[in-house]
Formats: structure tokens, sequence, C-alpha cells
């Protein structure tokens, strides 16, 4: 059986600025702040150590959970039930290391 999940949607209140994410569906930073945290999205890789030392310091700030969302390809083929390699990837992964802090250092 081919089972997909499709999670996207035409969200019409998802800023268009922001690499073009309307279609992305849900806006977690909105829903993170809605519930009195605060958020950052990150559409670049090479903003992912900036944002989590960003995090730390609204953490420090406002002494409230920081969600990172990071903005991954949007399509992705993952039956249910498949292990980890057996996913099919349709757009090139980039590995590489991301430069950040240890989590007990963002903390203190």
């Amino acid at each position: 059986m081919d089972c997909c999940v499709q999670l996207a949607f035409d969200n019409i209140n998802m800023p268009e600025a922001e690499g073009g994410l309307r279609g992305y569906g849900v806006d977690h930073v909105a829903v993170a702040e809605g519930l009195g945290c605060k958020a950052i999205r990150v559409t670049d890789p090479k903003d992912i150590g900036s944002a989590f030392a960003r995090a730390a310091e609204l953490m420090r700030e406002h002494r409230v959970p920081v969600v990172v969302e990071c903005i991954l390809e949007r399509v992705i083929n993952i039956a249910m039930g498949a292990e980890i390699d057996k996913i099919v990837e349709f757009e090139p992964i980039e590995d590489r290391a991301v430069e950040s802090a240890e989590p007990a250092e963002m903390l203190d």
C-alpha cells in the first residue's frame, strides 16, 4: 500500500517574504508565540548556529521556552513504518557540521 502523509497546505497567513513559505503549512513560529514562547525560523543552514545562540539569549532574557524551527525540504517519501535507511530523498542533502554551543553552555 502506498501511504503518504501530506502536512503542507496553502496557509494564507504565512509570511511570503520568508522564502516563499506560504504553502509550507503550519506557521510554527506563530503557534509557539501564541502559547507564550519565543520562536525563531531558520531557512538557511548556515544560520542554524546563530539561531541557537539567539535562542539562548531569548531564554535568559524572557525566561520562557524558545522554539527554533528549521525549514527543511518539503517533499520527502517517508512510508509509514519504514526504516530510516529506506527513506527516499528527492533533493540532495548537504551533510555538514554545524558549529554551535553545547546545550549546557546555552542555558548558563
